[in-house]
């Protein structure tokens, strides 16, 4: 460590602090509220696959990582449990597979807006009747409006177990990709969540 605190220092040490607080472009709100977005665009993929995929543009929500509120609600939409949305399109012969969430970082959360996306791979029998896949997947979404999150916390406490255990388990990962990641997290998590923000889930607030 002595070692590598004195690479650090000869090598960065120089490099002048200019005082300049981080840049934030959170004046830039809806920068999705135009007539492009509100569209359906029918895109012919290089690949023999059929795909609906639906976009969402919400504020920002990087300040609440310690929630994750778009992990609470992509952990429920991509359930594949009774009673799910894709056991049912499943039980038509529509869809093989859903996904739904935001990545958190870059170009899907940012300090302007947060992208929410639910991907469903449809059948050759899903694509002709894409318009009930896409029905289903709003009317899902509408429940969930309605119910509200979970008053128990059960099903957010079996997230953030799942999100710790793989945590602790995780597998070793290239050193550089580690500190890359670390440098990321460093911009947007207070210091004390350095390792962790990015993955652990710490506290239940309903109303985010």
């Amino acid at each position: 460590l002595n070692t590598l605190e004195k690479w650090v220092t000869e090598i960065f040490s120089e490099i002048p602090n200019n005082g300049l607080p981080k840049p934030s472009f959170g004046h830039l709100t809806q920068p999705f509220d135009t007539p492009g977005f509100h569209k359906l665009y029918r895109v012919i993929p290089v690949r023999k696959v059929h795909s609906l995929s639906i976009t969402w543009a919400l504020p920002p929500q990087e300040q609440y990582y310690r929630v994750k509120p778009l992990h609470y609600i992509s952990w429920l939409v991509g359930h594949e449990g009774k009673g799910s949305v894709l056991s049912f399109l499943r039980k038509k012969f529509w869809a093989l597979a859903l996904y739904g969430g935001n990545g958190e970082t870059g170009f899907e959360q940012n300090s302007t807006y947060s992208i929410f996306s639910i991907s469903v791979t449809l059948t050759d029998e899903g694509y002709k009747h894409f318009y009930e896949v896409a029905h289903v997947v709003f009317q899902y979404v509408k429940m969930l409006q309605k119910r509200g999150p979970d008053k128990r916390q059960v099903i957010w406490e079996e997230i953030q177990k799942i999100e710790a255990n793989e945590f602790h388990y995780q597998e070793q990962t290239d050193p550089v990709d580690y500190v890359e990641s670390l440098c990321e997290n460093m911009q947007l998590f207070q210091k004390e969540d350095f390792l962790t923000g990015d993955q652990l889930l710490f506290e239940y607030k309903p109303e985010v």
